[in-house]
């Protein structure tokens, strides 16, 4: 049985109530956590229990490899631990695991801070947690510095972008995706985050990063990723079949709003960027390339 709890956060998810992989991540370990804290059930009931939430989460957004590999270390650490005297271990594993993640969180923050200096213009698509405190990071230093943010159709998520920086007191400003090429001679940096890392370089992220990214490269502007490594698929093969979440066509063009009977819409939530597009990666475990980060994380995965 799915926990209510599980089952809300879940939902918000997939609704995008919750965005960004790292308060996904962030909010499905929480519930996960508390769901193994309540728990009464013992070993095996205690385990056919959590798989049945965690895969429930991790169907939410099928896109996001930073969700199913936070939730699969939890899995593999209960099937170490699945006794109920075990339960409070079981927890410190998790709250380290957590742990661990937010302080690489705050290494890229300060990597990627270096980057921009007094004068810098700093072009962001969509709403990526990394880059956000990588912006503020950079201003708290005090460089001086204006970014450039998409509105990101059609879900507006630069919004969420715009009102951070401009509340954090950095200068911002929003344009329609469309106009990205009208502004990027001016841009230094084109910042992102990615929902999934794929070990070829390539990454895949909101719609649109794609065509901006190919702008980018017209004007020479470094495509820069903020990514933690969590985020890098580890199934070498999933970048030749992973499809890409198609979300519901009202986000486009609401059937009450005069939308013409038997028109087709298409709603893709991300795009592939290739990995000749991407200037570098900034992850926890320092600065990579595409080529680099592709022989690192292979490594690790044939560790």
């Amino acid at each position: 049985m799915i926990d209510l709890e599980v089952a809300r956060i879940g939902k918000d998810i997939k609704d995008i109530k919750i965005q960004g992989a790292s308060k996904i991540e962030a909010s499905a370990i929480n519930v996960i956590k508390e769901l193994i804290n309540k728990s009464k059930l013992d070993m095996n009931d205690f385990l056919g229990e959590l798989v049945e939430n965690i895969n429930y989460l991790m169907s939410q957004r099928p896109n996001e490899p930073k969700l199913r590999n936070s939730l699969t270390y939890i899995w593999d650490m209960a099937s170490k631990y699945p006794s109920i005297k075990d339960r409070s271990y079981l927890i410190d594993c998790i709250n380290n695991y957590e742990s661990t993640v937010a302080k690489g969180n705050e290494q890229i923050a300060d990597y990627a801070a270096q980057l921009i200096t007094n004068g810098s213009v700093v072009l962001t698509h969509c709403h990526s947690n990394l880059v956000e405190n990588a912006l503020k990071r950079a201003y708290d230093l005090g460089a001086d510095f204006e970014v450039f943010c998409t509105e990101t159709r059609p879900r507006f998520q630069g919004r969420i972008t715009a009102k951070a920086l401009c509340d954090y007191g950095i200068k911002t400003t929003q344009i329609v995706d469309s106009a990205v090429s009208a502004y990027m001679k001016k841009i230094d940096f084109f910042l992102t985050g990615a929902d999934v890392v794929f070990q070829d370089g390539s990454i895949m992220n909101k719609v649109g990063t794609y065509s901006i990214s190919i702008v980018a490269r017209h004007f020479k502007t470094p495509h820069i990723v903020l990514t933690s490594t969590h985020c890098v698929e580890s199934d070498v093969f999933v970048s030749l079949t992973e499809e890409t979440e198609e979300r519901a066509e009202n986000e486009i063009w609401d059937e009450g709003d005069g939308r013409p009977k038997g028109l087709r819409l298409k709603n893709p939530s991300f795009d592939i960027v290739p990995s000749e597009l991407i200037d570098k990666f900034i992850t926890e475990e320092g600065v990579f390339s595409p080529e680099t980060l592709a022989l690192w994380s292979k490594k690790k995965t044939y560790l």
